[in-house]
């Protein structure tokens, strides 16, 4: 799935905290290194921003100016209550450490990442229990977590607000199969899709398979029973979707999975090969996926102009149910709900397995 607005921002701020160590969304920290959250944030986020690449001054390419103060605005949540969350986070080690205070702008990045756990368990990204469990698998204990969960779901979430998505705009569709370059989906602009497919609703569509967005959410309808989810590409990206989610109405085929890819690939690209994937150790989750890289010639070209060097390469992560920060949310089956679809071949971990 996990990868968005610049609520990064936040967790770069609490990656520098030496938390007694919850985080949920990446590999647990260790006695030196980062912060504790439940909250919904893909770690590559974090060092995208430390990215220097210049950006294309484009509608494509927006700057990403959103402030912690203007996320919390958003979601409803004051200063009074970060504080109140914030006294419970430097009580459980979800600070600088147990019993060590916290300032407001230490509080309020741990707020904004809250405000996310809060709104993925409202449209049934998360639940209660497997936030709670991947902050016990963050290390922290059982009784930690319970207290920070507790007090979410009593105090802080029913003052949490929905995220607003903006109206559906007007469209002109019929526009090109391929943009100039041949791209077909992958590594397109928005201008592109916006001619190509029809937008979507994205909290209708999306936000229960994807959770909560770091950017502007998207979601085009590109085929009767699904749905492409994304956000308005950042700067780093040159206004393209170099990384999005297929989401299906329900579970199909492996083929029809291969064939929907390969529909927003270049002309010419075939599957390369495939291999089936675990949850990493760390994670609280028993579950499994598949990892399918696609050579695709074309997209070098299409990437040409776009972030890093040009790759022919491709990759889709299978999701018989879908997937969390911590991996995939039950076993692969051979039937996808869900592909994490990005260009580049996946990598697997250090240890040499495919990780979901």
């Amino acid at each position: 799935m996990g990868a968005r607005r610049t609520a990064a921002t936040a967790l770069l701020l609490l990656v520098t905290l030496t938390v007694g160590g919850c985080s949920g969304d990446s590999e647990p920290a260790d006695d030196s290194t980062d912060a504790a959250s439940s909250a919904s944030a893909d770690p590559s986020t974090a060092a995208d921003t430390e990215e220097t690449e210049e950006a294309d001054a484009s509608d494509d390419a927006p700057a990403d100016d959103t402030s912690i103060k203007d996320v919390l605005d958003a979601a409803g949540v004051d200063d009074d209550l970060v504080n109140r969350l914030g006294e419970v986070g430097d009580a459980n080690g979800y600070g600088l450490g147990v019993g060590v205070e916290t300032d407001l702008e230490q509080r309020r990045g741990l707020a904004a990442l809250q405000v996310d756990t809060c709104r993925n368990v409202a449209v049934g990204y998360r639940s209660w229990d497997g936030i709670q469990n991947s902050d016990v698998g963050g290390g922290a204990t059982e009784e930690q977590a319970a207290a920070m969960a507790d007090f979410l779901r009593t105090e802080f979430c029913p003052h949490v607000a929905p995220l607003k998505e903006g109206p559906l705009p007007e469209q002109t569709l019929g526009g090109p199969t391929e943009d100039e370059q041949g791209g077909r989906g992958l590594a397109t602009t928005q201008t592109w899709w916006e001619h190509r497919y029809q937008r979507v609703s994205w909290t209708k569509e999306c936000a229960a398979q994807t959770g909560q967005p770091l950017g502007d959410p998207l979601a085009y309808r590109i085929a009767r029973d699904a749905v492409m989810c994304a956000e308005v590409p950042r700067a780093q990206a040159k206004g393209r979707f170099v990384a999005v989610d297929v989401v299906f109405a329900s579970p199909v085929g492996a083929d029809r999975a291969g064939k929907t890819v390969l529909s927003l690939l270049p002309s010419g690209a075939s599957v390369s090969g495939e291999t089936e994937g675990t949850n990493p150790d760390w994670s609280p989750l028993d579950g499994g996926c598949l990892a399918v890289d696609f050579r695709a010639d074309g997209l070098a070209k299409v990437l040409a102009d776009g972030p890093g060097d040009p790759d022919p390469w491709a990759h889709g992560i299978y999701y018989s149910d879908g997937a969390t920060e911590d991996g995939a949310v039950g076993p692969y089956t051979g039937k996808v709900k869900q592909i994490l679809l990005g260009t580049g071949k996946n990598e697997p971990s250090a240890d040499g397995e495919t990780a979901c």
